[in-house]
């Protein structure tokens, strides 16, 4: 994600669910070009990240098998919304890069391993009050192998 090549997270998926692979990029905080629809809609911000249009259809029967239910739909993104996001991102990237910069702010601040701890502490004490906060653990220290240091020659 980090290489300097790298310009843009470019997703058209047809509705995986959550979509980590994509929370994760836009903590590089660079562009997103992704289909308008599934569970990635939670955390990438239209105005931040390009979502594509299009529309839902049924799936192909050759893909029906135990998961994939016969009525189950499909998101197939308008190809002609992808080309344009592909150009804008293209010639406008300054444009682009400085939204992806405030979407990866945005979720670093939201998802972070702190901001996780917290919307767990707030569960925990909303939710099971006599919960004590900040337990501290005190773990047992485990006695591993020292490892040999191995000769690339």
């Amino acid at each position: 994600y980090n290489h300097k090549k790298v310009k843009a997270m470019v997703s058209i998926t047809k509705g995986e669910g959550f979509g980590r692979p994509l929370l994760e990029f836009t903590m590089t905080k660079k562009p997103v070009i992704a289909s308008g629809w599934s569970g990635h809609c939670d955390f990438l911000n239209p105005e931040k990240s390009i979502l594509l249009h299009g529309q839902l259809q049924q799936v192909d029967k050759s893909a029906v098998n135990d998961w994939i239910i016969p009525e189950s739909k499909w998101f197939n993104v308008d190809i002609q919304s992808f080309a344009n996001a592909l150009s804008a991102v293209y010639n406008e990237y300054e444009v682009y890069s400085n939204r992806g910069k405030s979407q990866g702010t945005d979720n670093i601040n939201q998802f972070s391993l702190k901001a996780m701890e917290e919307k767990i502490d707030d569960i925990f004490t909303n939710y099971v009050p006599e919960f004590p906060k900040h337990v501290e653990l005190n773990l047992p220290k485990l006695n591993l192998p020292k490892l040999k240091k191995v000769n690339n020659d």
